[in-house]
């Protein structure tokens, strides 16, 4: 039996003996594969993952040569040929990331913070360096390697709050004095070292942390501490007796909205009736700073006078993507809505592109969604189900109508929909359309939401030309969705483009 080891360099061992693997592009192609393992993964996104926009005429061909050597190396049987692409034939626990992933789901589910402690930590263990690093030239290796240093880091976080949870706060102040030097704008590790001090009796260092991540934020970012991190040291400065309590799993199921797309404050406001946080961002010219900031503050106070968590915050910027990339990275959000139609490169979080944030949201029809169960498609699917919620409104999927040769839609839609009702609580409606733009715009409803790949096909730009209604497309973030199954749903090769 193989098992292949993508947590640190690439290694794969056979019976316990290392695998010689062919070096360059064909191991690369591997660790592309083991990153979807037991997917099917479509040729010309294997030729987007290792050539980017240089491929050669004769990309496929060399594809299939690196296929070959791949499979004299691993067995003929590992890499299984299925349209529209290959399989990398391996279970969860056959390669480290899966078993990784494996712990970090039990660990989520384990009440006693002990046995969650110990999962965890025996996920860390699982690593052995930078993962992908002998690829960092190859083009999906950054953002791959960026949502695993994301998995990483979050089961690290986990794993200090359930021994915070246990009373092992002096032991882990020099941990985390570490973990804020290299994350300093990321809050809840800060947040986790300032209840350690306390607790460990050192409340003057506590608060000194506190002012030196406020004093970062604001001079990096522009933007106050989360009210959450303000009410720590209110706790602090008052000695309140619960933060002697050792139970921290208070921390929000789900990040930070960011909304840097104007008048769709509307649409995502919402979102976080429930405590979730609302951020307001504008990106100003050096001269429009000040007043461009100031506009911000009568809509904040607005939400915040309707019960919604809100902070502002407007800055100047040489390169807007990255920078609201790394916003959303350190306060650890869970959307970033940008207006426009090209997403930011290296996103922690889904991103939502409001190509026509010109068109008003009205509250008074289904929210639409073009589905056909592909893997990318479930972070808009999970987005329409949570704005439905939100607003109180229906989910109609819209899936290809049965043409010659191939049958319909239906059975996608409805695993999709029971996988709504299980996780979500939310029904939707199926509904048949003809492929193509027209099929979809027949429809009636609030909003559209729609997934949206590398770079926008040519009927994606004309759905934005055609729409009546307010469109939102979805792109993955580097960390998993909340409502995406980890065993895939039956596949259903349909995507907006088709036909």
């Amino acid at each position: 039996m193989n098992r292949f080891l993508l947590l640190g360099p690439l290694e794969v061992t056979q019976d316990g003996e290392p695998v010689d693997l062919p070096g360059g592009k064909p191991s690369a192609l591997l660790a592309r594969l083991i990153l979807d393992s037991g997917r099917v993964v479509a040729v010309e996104e294997l030729v987007d993952s290792l050539w980017g926009e240089r491929s050669p005429p004769s990309a496929q061909k060399v594809l299939q040569v690196y296929i070959s050597q791949l499979r004299k190396a691993l067995g003929a049987r590992q890499i299984e040929t299925r349209a529209p692409g290959y399989k990398l034939r391996a279970e969860r626990d056959e390669h480290d990331l899966g078993r990784f992933e494996t712990l970090v789901e039990r660990a989520r589910d384990e009440a006693d913070p002990g046995r969650r402690a110990a999962l965890l930590s025996e996920a860390l263990s699982l690593w052995r360096g930078r993962p992908l690093a002998e690829f960092r030239e190859e083009p999906f290796a950054r953002a791959a390697a960026r949502r695993l240093a994301e998995l990483r880091l979050g089961a690290l976080e986990h794993r200090i709050e359930a021994e915070l949870e246990l009373g092992e706060h002096a032991r882990l102040v020099t941990e985390l004095e570490e973990l804020v030097e290299q994350e300093p704008l990321r809050e809840w590790p800060r947040r986790q070292l300032m209840l350690a001090l306390y607790r460990s009796g050192r409340q003057a260092e506590a608060l000194e942390r506190y002012r030196s991540g406020r004093k970062l934020l604001v001079g990096e970012l522009g933007i106050e501490p989360s009210p959450r991190l303000h009410e720590l040291e209110r706790a602090i400065l008052r000695h309140d007796p619960a933060l002697q309590e050792h139970d921290l799993r208070d921390r929000p199921a789900r990040g930070a909205v960011i909304c840097a797309a104007a008048r769709m404050h509307a649409v995502l406001a919402p979102l976080c009736a429930d405590g979730r946080e609302l951020i307001l961002v504008e990106v100003a010219e050096p001269g429009e700073l000040a007043s461009r900031s100031a506009s911000l503050e009568p809509l904040r106070a607005e939400l915040v006078g309707r019960g919604i968590e809100a902070r502002s915050v407007c800055f100047t910027s040489t390169d807007q993507g990255a920078d609201l990339v790394r916003l959303a990275s350190e306060q650890e959000a869970e959307l970033l809505a940008l207006a426009g139609i090209d997403s930011p490169v290296g996103s922690p979080c889904d991103v939502a592109l409001a190509p026509r944030p010109d068109l008003d949201f009205a509250a008074s029809g289904p929210v639409l969604v073009p589905f056909g169960g592909g893997r990318d498609e479930w972070a808009a699917l999970e987005l329409a189900a949570w704005l439905a919620r939100a607003h109180g409104l229906p989910v109609r999927l819209l899936g290809i109508e049965a043409t010659e040769g191939r049958r319909d839609a239906s059975r996608v839609l409805a695993s999709a929909s029971l996988a709504l009702q299980r996780f979500t609580g939310t029904a939707a409606e199926p509904v048949l359309v003809p492929p193509g733009v027209d099929g979809i715009l027949r429809e009636t409803g609030s909003i559209l939401v729609a997934s949206i790949g590398e770079e926008p096909d040519p009927l994606r730009r004309e759905l934005v030309d055609r729409t009546a209604i307010p469109l939102l497309f979805v792109r993955s973030g580097l960390r998993p969705g909340g409502l995406a199954p980890d065993h895939t749903l039956t596949r259903f090769s349909w995507s907006l483009g088709e036909g």
